[in-house]
């Protein structure tokens, strides 16, 4: 038994390091995106939405929410058929959250396997569950870091972005004094974000 436990413990450390590692990269891939994409607007209060599609959605999100909790508060209380019932329909809706992207892939990785750690009550078939879930997401993350870069080896804005980059900081760290009495990392960001917005604001030329 103490055995079993330590499986389901490294898998669960496992889950959270890949969820944590997971939004490292999905904030690292954010970055080069978000500089031709505008500002989004700030959320209003979803409760003050009324009938709205934003209020539709957070009461939809509240909703579902609740019902995780009371299937882990119940899980122990209900037969195996019910409980595996609920344990579906729950991850039913979080396939359909995370394709909307309400869930972050690390969010889905932990709910998933909480859901797992409720409704499954045989230590081995958790521990394989679990460690499915893990290995799905790790090679989904990986196959997607993979088409990302390549995407931007194609991307000529981001080549010249990566190679006035390179000059900049070689530059900067050259320097022993910055201009306003900046510091050497405010100064770098400085500079980096007047090359990023010269670069990506720059007309898209066309191709034949």
């Amino acid at each position: 038994m103490k055995i079993r436990i330590v499986h389901v413990g490294l898998v669960i450390a496992a889950a959270l390091s890949l969820a944590l590692w997971m939004s490292g990269q999905q904030r690292k891939a954010s970055v080069t995106r978000a500089l031709a994409e505008p500002a989004k607007p700030a959320q209003p209060d979803p409760k003050s939405l009324g009938t709205t599609p934003q209020a539709k959605a957070y009461r939809a999100r509240v909703d579902f929410e609740r019902h995780a909790r009371e299937f882990l508060r119940d899980a122990p209380k209900l037969d195996e058929n019910a409980r595996m019932e609920r344990a579906r329909a729950l991850s039913k809706e979080i396939d359909l959250r995370e394709q909307s992207k309400e869930f972050s892939a690390g969010e889905a990785v932990m709910l998933r396997i909480g859901l797992i750690q409720a409704a499954v009550t045989n230590d081995r078939e958790r521990v394989r569950q679990a460690q499915a879930v893990v290995d799905h997401y790790r090679q989904q993350t990986a196959a997607r870091e993979a088409a990302f870069e390549a995407q931007q080896r194609s991307d000529a804005k981001f080549q010249e972005y990566k190679a006035q980059e390179a000059r900049i900081v070689s530059e900067v760290l050259a320097m022993q004094d910055y201009p306003g009495g900046m510091s050497r990392d405010d100064y770098l960001r400085l500079r980096l974000q007047l090359a990023r917005e010269a670069i990506y604001n720059q007309p898209q030329t066309a191709t034949h």
